[in-house]
């Protein structure tokens, strides 16, 4: 904030004095008199400008704007006060340097007067002078506020503005600047209209009076005094020139940085995700149309952050190819007949390790007891339907179809095999049982797509080959055994495998017998 504050100080002291510069040496409007002391402009000049000062700082320093100072200061954080002060707090901070800008140029135009009209008067009551020509106070009047004031607050509001800007996130620490109504908007297109028109119509009028004032002083002069008046009349046209030239530039300066700024962040944001950083965010410091962009860049990283995150939770329950096939939108998720391999998974004496055990103790059982099975499955390009229980559901060959899935669903079930001895070594060390499974593995015809209500869908498997399977599973138990295949999936495996058959047993559902086979290795 004392930035802000010196800038504000050295940009009307600057303006104050290039004024007073002008006036004083390139406007002699009239020979100095002699009864005037040489000191009295200089005197009356800083008196005024002193007491102006003092104005201008009682009315930015009052009571209701030292919040907003500590806010921008963060000496006190917005989340800490009312929706209503907060509302309050998040207007002030947005038209901020809209309203520093309009206090200066009232300072202005009340300088205006004081130096155009108050002091020729007073200066002409003192020292009994004649009363000053209205016109030449009128130009000075006019000088004042537009060539001084006009310029100036020009100026000041483009460095006020990109001087605050970094204060403004304090305001609004989730961004969404324009939810906040009844707020002066300087849009980009209204920067360069106040720029392009103030510099074009600001240094009309003071020329067009300068003319005319001369004018008519030289109708009323001699020839010795004319070709003083219009040797001023020389200087002070260059100076107006020289002057609106070097304002122009410095509003060049500030307008391209007010816009580059903010489009280089953007710029680098979005190479940020294009590294595929996600974390990135752009800081909001204005309402108008980039911070509207950097507003929608924010959003767009923040959908595209979840979009991983489901990304990356669709692939804790199928490997990545299958994933990438479903998110290619190359795999129909609607219901189809699909030729599938089922595997089904239940843990033996899941009751006995509940009472055994704290349900905390259960549940980190079982999450380690998934976690492994999960990734024998994915391993071979399997798909998670569900968990229910301690029991798993998994099919292999959809949604994204594979000639090979019965291969797949018993080199998985070998895997879980593998992974459930390694398993319970961990277990035993942890002070636990050691755990039993029994797997069942059928192949058959399904019905394959997305089922459920309009709130949640889930996709699942719907017919006789689901049933079976879970049959089957079930029969893991009576023959004392962790992994049984049907006849169906046993003929279509191709690799070289050891399998022992198994006496046709009924299953609900079948009249006839259904023969198995037990997997060895």
């Amino acid at each position: 904030m004392k930035k802000i504050g010196i800038l504000l100080g050295l940009g009307n002291l600057l303006g104050g004095f290039s004024t007073f510069f002008y006036f004083k040496y390139f406007l002699p409007s009239t020979e100095n008199n002699p009864r005037i002391p040489g000191y009295y402009d200089t005197l009356f000049f800083l008196a005024g400008m002193a007491m102006l000062a003092c104005l201008g700082f009682a009315l930015l320093k009052r009571k209701s704007g030292r919040t907003l100072y500590e806010v921008a200061e963060g000496r006190l954080s917005i989340t800490k006060f009312d929706p209503s002060t907060i509302h309050h707090l998040q207007r002030g901070a947005l038209q901020y340097p809209m309203v520093v800008t309009v206090i200066s140029f009232l300072i202005w135009n009340l300088a205006g007067f004081v130096f155009g009209f108050l002091e020729p008067l007073i200066q002409a009551k003192v020292f009994n002078l004649p009363t000053p020509d209205l016109v030449l106070c009128l130009r000075q009047f006019l000088g004042i506020i537009l060539l001084g004031g006009g310029v100036t607050c020009m100026v000041l509001f483009f460095v006020l503005e990109n001087a605050w800007r970094p204060y403004i996130p304090r305001f609004f620490p989730e961004g969404h600047l324009n939810r906040v109504k009844h707020v002066f908007k300087v849009s980009v297109r209204k920067r360069f209209l106040v720029v392009t028109l103030g510099i074009i119509l600001i240094p009309f009028p003071i020329i067009a009076t300068t003319i005319v004032s001369n004018i008519n002083q030289l109708n009323l002069a001699d020839a010795l005094t004319r070709s003083k008046l219009i040797s001023s009349l020389y200087w002070e046209l260059l100076f107006i020139s020289m002057d609106t030239l070097t304002i122009a530039l410095i509003l060049a300066y500030f307008l391209s940085k007010s816009i580059s700024t903010p489009l280089l962040k953007i710029k680098g944001v979005i190479k940020d995700v294009e590294n595929n950083d996600l974390e990135t965010r752009l800081e909001i410091m204005s309402n108008d149309e980039l911070g509207d962009v950097a507003q929608g860049i924010n959003a767009m990283i923040l959908s595209l952050n979840e979009s991983r995150r489901a990304r990356d939770s669709f692939g804790r329950y199928m490997c990545q190819e299958i994933r990438e096939e479903i998110l290619s939108g190359k795999t129909s998720l609607d219901g189809e007949m699909k030729r599938v391999t089922l595997l089904f998974s239940d843990l033996r004496n899941f009751t006995s390790m509940v009472e055994k055990n704290h349900p905390r103790q259960v549940v980190t059982i079982l999450n380690q007891y998934f976690n492994e099975m999960t990734l024998a499955v994915k391993e071979h390009k399997g798909l998670i339907l569900q968990y229910v229980g301690d029991e798993i559901e998994a099919v292999f060959g959809a949604p994204v179809g594979f000639d090979d899935h019965p291969e797949m669903a018993v080199q998985a079930a070998l895997e879980m095999r593998k992974r459930l001895a390694a398993l319970n070594i961990t277990l035993e060390e942890q002070g636990f049982d050691p755990l039993e499974h029994g797997i069942g593995i059928h192949s058959g015809a399904v019905l394959a797509g997305n089922i459920g209500s309009h709130e949640r869908m889930s996709y699942a498997l719907v017919g006789d080959t689901v049933n079976t399977a879970s049959r089957i599973e079930g029969l893991a138990k009576i023959y004392d055994t962790d992994v049984i295949l049907s006849q169906t999936t046993h003929d279509l495996l191709t690799g070289s495998y050891v399998t022992r058959q198994l006496e046709p047993v009924k299953v609900k559902g079948k009249e006839e017998g259904v023969i198995v086979y037990k997997l060895l290795s």
